[in-house]
């Protein structure tokens, strides 16, 4: 019996890498993910920001938007990301047919459904785990003391983004981490400055 689940799993790994050499899954995922985890962090944090600069805060209160605006967020990337692999997808098989002079089907179609179902996937994903970390403290700590671990956990998280975004790009690691994090001190800073509370 466990023989046949190795053989199987084994099976499916062999076929995603079929898969990713033919349409580039591996690499498409990564950045959907990177994007995706990022734009949860920040807009959870954004969300933490408000909820105390209203003065209207308690756990239960930051807990249940927090996991409704990261559900929404997971829904809107996921369908966003799935309808432009279609199109994405669909121009490179027109490519490949019109460099091959004749339809493609067979495996080379499976390749890049299975590139629109696992790019939706894990551009869903994503932001939902990034969303989830900076609510952590409000499950395990009350909200005053919260809000500081939050944010801490939350520009930590922006900086990890960073750090692999420099890694996929290739650039100086230390530099990408620290621009994500700027992002984030900017967007918190403009969520102050807007704020209706002021």
């Amino acid at each position: 019996m466990g023989n046949k689940f190795l053989e199987f799993l084994r099976n499916i790994f062999d076929k995603y890498k079929l898969y990713s050499q033919i349409t580039d899954i591996s690499s498409i995922s990564r950045r959907y993910f990177v994007i995706g985890y990022f734009d949860g962090v920040l807009t959870i944090m954004g969300l933490v920001v408000g909820a105390h600069l209203s003065g209207e805060i308690s756990n239960t209160l930051i807990i249940s938007a927090g996991f409704a605006t990261a559900l929404a967020l997971a829904v809107s990337s996921g369908f966003g990301a799935y309808e432009a692999e279609i199109i994405e997808q669909s121009i490179r098989i027109k490519e490949l047919e019109k460099a091959m002079l004749c339809e493609v089907g067979g495996v080379i179609e499976t390749a890049h459904k299975v590139a629109i179902y696992t790019s939706a996937l894990v551009h869903a994903i994503a932001p939902l785990i990034g969303a989830l970390i900076p609510l952590i403290p409000y499950i395990i700590l009350p909200a005053s003391i919260a809000y500081y671990d939050s944010l801490a956990i939350g520009f930590l998280s922006l900086f990890a983004v960073g750090f692999s975004f420099g890694r996929l790009s290739s650039t100086n690691v230390i530099l990408a981490g620290l621009k994500f994090v700027l992002a984030g001190i900017i967007t918190l800073i403009v969520i102050i400055v807007l704020n209706p509370v002021h």
